[in-house]
């Protein structure tokens, strides 16, 4: 990833080639979500052709168009999310017991005097500590997630390559970029919020800015297709399996010569004699 993939990322939300129904429908989507669960969903999916679109370069916003299929990948891009979140989720449980804890509880237990108004035991603080970790962990797996899914198309093979983003050092740099974008984004949301009246629309209009923003970087950066490694190692392995066939096939056509010319000999000393 460079400052080109970053400039490309901005920039995408207005290119000539966008259209403005599709910004139009993203802005109405990402207020829909606030309000129904699927809404949520189709966002999700479009987040995954996002991706997509950045790995691809695409030099216009993808259509909200195939709205089962984009209700398909957004299903999958949700239960990996949640599923990534578990753990973290599950040791704030086990911390906070009696508050009914979300991940946003999480930010509160960071100083002292917060921790002493909660009544919380060192080990209670352990396993806040080892939740935030995991939460952390969650979501830089979720990146590398939303990527496979949006390459592979499939929870089952988006797993192996999950897998191989995430340990590839190259990835922990766009990773902290699209991580610094939703921070930024996060500021600007909020304070666009806080405009009487046309707060929520504002907010809106700058989420799914941001949005676009953050997922096309996300496809543009991240390292290449593990898939293309496995169709090289393919092929490779079908190289070496032609080289030993024409190997065998050579000794078995130098058999056959040996073997015809000692029948010429055999023949010639029979004649001979």
């Amino acid at each position: 990833m460079d400052v080109s993939d970053l400039e490309a990322a901005f920039a995408l939300p207005l290119a000539e080639d966008t259209s403005v129904d599709t910004a139009v429908i993203g802005v109405l989507s990402t207020l829909a979500s606030l309000a129904t669960p699927l809404a949520g969903i189709l966002l999700a999916g479009y987040v995954v052709r996002l991706v997509r679109a950045g790995d691809r370069e695409a030099a216009a916003l993808p259509s909200f168009d195939d709205l089962a299929g984009m209700a398909v990948d957004g299903a999958r891009l949700s239960a990996a999310l949640v599923a990534l979140q578990l753990p973290a989720v599950g040791l704030a449980t086990v911390a906070l017991p009696g508050s009914a804890p979300s991940l946003a509880t999480l930010s509160y237990t960071t100083t002292p005097s917060m921790l002493g108004l909660l009544g919380l035991t060192p080990l209670d603080t352990a396993t806040l500590a080892a939740a935030g970790l995991a939460s952390l962990a969650g979501s830089y797996l979720s990146l590398a997630a939303a990527v496979a899914l949006a390459r592979e198309g499939s929870l089952a093979a988006a797993i192996p390559v999950t897998r191989t983003l995430a340990s590839d050092r190259s990835f922990v740099r766009v990773a902290s970029a699209v991580a610094l974008v939703v921070f930024v984004a996060r500021l600007l949301v909020a304070l666009c919020a806080a405009v009487p009246v046309a707060g929520a629309l504002l907010a809106a209009t700058a989420s799914f800015l941001f949005l676009v923003v953050s997922a096309t970087l996300l496809g543009r950066g991240a390292p290449g297709a593990p898939s293309v490694s496995v169709d090289a190692a393919r092929e490779s392995y079908a190289d070496g399996v032609n080289a030993e066939s024409a190997e065998s096939a050579e000794s078995m056509m130098s058999a056959e010569s040996a073997e015809s010319v000692e029948s010429t000999e055999s023949a010639e000393s029979v004649a001979s004699a």
